[in-house]
């Protein structure tokens, strides 16, 4: 019983810890302590981005005899969260991070808080994207977003052309027809190729990015901050004031009997089910004619079979005047336990800041960058089709305030497997997922 007690107000003193740090933090930035002149203090930034393009990006900068001041650490995404919260705790943490957006509800109490003094709210709406908007709150800028990795929609380019089908489908009704045109079964039955991997969750790869598109076209918010509540609550079957025509919970209902009639054995749109063992390995084996994943997953598909004759596409879209797709956004972040994070700031938006960095990360890595002049003047798009697809994609992305990658999977698994599975009907598993996230936002 006291471990439990004496870890809860060991949380409370770090949480108020935090605060304390993030408040001088704000202040320095605030009084203007923020000159442009060159510090000696070393700092270091751990981040998800590859080491060698972040090394590419600062070797024009060195080549003119501007060296950086702090050392990049590389990191696997998987585990980086607990390995930051780990140094953080043991006062050996880096100054700042690159981060997945995922990662973004557990940090922000740790992320400084760069004043509007310093960066304006005009000038980071000119410069990023629309999807960096959730990275702001009153009075100042949590993170700067540096590259934007969009759903889009990978399709066999044979399996399509046999069918004589040369443009992929644009719309979710167009979609839906050209299921009955490539699904092949088996007199009992059994799916020897599949259309789309659609219907089920846990063997389907990127679920819930393709989950949150789908409901962001059609208006629902998975999420918003609720002013009188104070937090952050699910959007599934509540509305944050914006008018649709129809309430949240019968959007989200339609887009749910839409998305598991293709599991459902007694539906003619039924091409998908738990035997097979994954979407991304059915597209590989040639078994699945239309894959949902992220744009960063092209090189991956080629290495692993070159033979395999695919091309990428947006994503259909339920309105073509409210194009959205899932958006993940690898951002950097200022840490307020930084031993100066004045000079930190200084040094590395020297570089980060940047048209020419950003450029080199976004043409190298293969992703869109989260600058709109970057994004508007890209090269690469008029030579790769690839970039093309995913440079646009980036332009009408979102994201959300994710509370737990892992916890919210798990929501979700459970809301579809009780619908495919008839344990629930469909109103009682949203309402049940979204209490469940709910709860979510209330642990951080």
């Amino acid at each position: 019983m006291s471990t439990n007690k004496d870890l809860n107000i060991f949380q409370v003193l770090v949480i108020v810890v935090f605060l304390i740090i993030g408040i001088i933090g704000i202040a320095l930035f605030a009084t203007g302590k923020t000159g442009m002149g060159k510090s000696s203090y070393k700092s270091t930034i751990w981040g998800v981005i590859p080491k060698a393009n972040i090394d590419a990006g600062i070797e024009p900068f060195r080549i003119k005899g501007q060296d950086p001041s702090f050392t990049y650490v590389e990191f696997a995404e998987e585990g980086f969260e607990q390995a930051v919260l780990k140094a953080v705790a043991e006062g050996n943490g880096p100054d700042a991070i690159i981060f997945p957006d995922h990662m973004y509800y557990n940090q922000i109490n740790k992320l400084l808080t760069i004043p509007n003094e310093t960066v304006s709210a005009k000038t980071y709406a000119n410069t990023y994207l629309d999807i960096a908007n959730q990275f702001t709150i009153a009075g100042g800028i949590k993170a700067f977003p540096i590259l934007i990795d969009p759903l889009v929609m990978y399709y066999n380019v044979d399996i399509l052309k046999s069918e004589g089908v040369l443009i992929p489908p644009k719309d979710w009704v167009e979609f839906m027809k050209l299921n009955d045109k490539i699904v092949r079964k088996q007199d009992n039955g059994i799916i020897d190729k599949a259309y789309v991997a659609l219907g089920e969750y846990d063997n389907i790869d990127h679920a819930k990015d393709i989950l949150f598109s789908m409901l962001s076209q059609v208006g629902v918010n998975m999420s918003f901050y609720d002013m009188g509540m104070s937090s952050y609550v699910s959007g599934l079957n509540r509305s944050n004031g914006v008018q649709t025509g129809e309430t949240p919970g019968k959007l989200t209902r339609d887009v749910l009997i839409y998305f598991t009639e293709f599991a459902n054995p007694s539906k003619p749109s039924y091409t998908w089910n738990k035997s097979f063992k994954s979407s991304r390995e059915a597209f590989l084996a040639g078994d699945l004619a239309i894959y949902f994943g992220p744009g960063s997953e092209v090189e991956y598909m080629k290495t692993r079979n070159p033979n395999l004759n695919f091309a990428i596409a947006d994503i259909p879209q339920a309105y073509p005047n409210n194009k959205v797709t899932h958006g993940k956004i690898y951002a950097l972040g200022f840490l307020i336990t930084s031993k100066d994070a004045n000079s930190t700031y200084q040094d590395v938006m020297n570089f980060f800041n940047t048209y020419d960095m950003n450029e080199s990360l976004s043409t190298s890595i293969g992703l869109a960058s989260a600058r709109r002049d970057v994004l508007s003047n890209s090269k690469v798009s008029k030579t790769n089709v690839d970039m093309a697809v995913i440079n646009n994609s980036a332009i009408y992305a979102k994201s959300w305030i994710d509370p737990n990658k892992k916890s919210s999977d798990e929501v979700f698994s459970k809301m579809i497997n009780s619908i495919v599975s008839g344990t629930q009907n469909i109103s009682d598993s949203i309402s049940d997922a979204s209490t469940r996230l709910d709860k979510l936002y209330l642990i951080r």
